[in-house]
Order: structure tokens, then sequence, then C-alpha cells
């Protein structure tokens, strides 16, 4: 009997359901976030909350790694892997807890989560607030709102 060739998983794979993921949880998600010399694959934005996520493939490890130097600006940080990786890496369950890190397992479009991430032990906030004003939505400029209230003025609450 042949064997069908399975489908080859990229990391771009993992994004789409995490957005997803995030959205069901009141996030904003942005994408390939360069912050203080790095990039995060993924940053969940809440009003008072920053979610850092590092997808990889196969090196937990390294993701681990990466996701750790997240935590100077995130609130909570995770690796997100496919499922069958995140099942070998949740055996060391030990080396995230230790940081602090999260681990989200990605399968069939959806989003499990192994382990839940602690509140940063690194946290700096002057960092924490300069990420927040880079990843805040842009704000639309006068232009583009209609003429026809060109000559009402607003002071306040009132309309005058």
């Amino acid at each position: 009997m042949r064997r069908r060739p399975s489908r080859v998983v990229r990391e771009a794979d993992l994004v789409e359901p995490l957005v997803r993921h995030f959205e069901e949880h009141g996030l904003r998600a942005v994408a390939e976030v360069p912050i203080a010399g790095r990039r995060a694959d993924l940053v969940g934005v809440g009003e008072d909350m920053l979610v850092a996520v590092e997808l990889k493939l196969a090196r937990w490890r390294q993701a681990l790694r990466q996701a750790v130097a997240y935590q100077l600006w995130a609130h909570e940080s995770y690796v997100a892997l496919p499922f069958p990786r995140a099942l070998a890496a949740v055996r060391h369950r030990h080396a995230f807890e230790a940081e602090g890190v999260g681990l989200f397992a990605v399968l069939d479009g959806g989003v499990r989560t192994f382990l839940r991430a602690s509140a940063s032990p690194r946290q700096f906030p002057a960092l924490t607030d300069l990420v927040r004003r880079q990843l805040a939505p842009p704000v639309l400029p006068l232009t583009v709102f209609p003429d026809e209230t060109a000559s009402e003025r607003f002071y306040g609450d009132a309309l005058i």
C-alpha cells in the first residue's frame, strides 16, 4: 500500500489559528513585531495586556529562550508548536514553568493551552509602555471626517 505524502507544516500555518485564539480572548493580534533588536512572531494586544508568542516547528529549547527574552516587555510569553512537537516539549514542563513561559499546541486549526504562562518576572515597565505605544492602532486624521460638520466645534460634551 502506498503512503500518502504528509503535508508539510510551516510556521505560517500556525499563525491563523493563534490569531483566532487571541481574538476569541479579546486580543488584537499583530505579527512580526520588531522590539529591542528582536522580532516577536506574534503579539496579542489587549487593553492592559501584551502576550508574546514565539512560533517554532520543532526546536522548543530555542523557542523557550526567545520567549524568555520577550518577558522584558510582555505580560505573558508563550511558545507555540504543532501538536506532536508540543507533546514532546510538555514532557519538559519544568523548564517552561521555571521560566514562567506557557506552551500552546496547534492542531487542525485550533489552539490548545498545554501550559499557562505566569506573569512575567522580568518585565521592564518602560519597555512595555514603548511596545504598547508602538502597537497602538493608528489615530484617524481629522481629514477623514465629512466637511459638513466643519462649522461645528466640539468642546467637552457640548456641541456649539
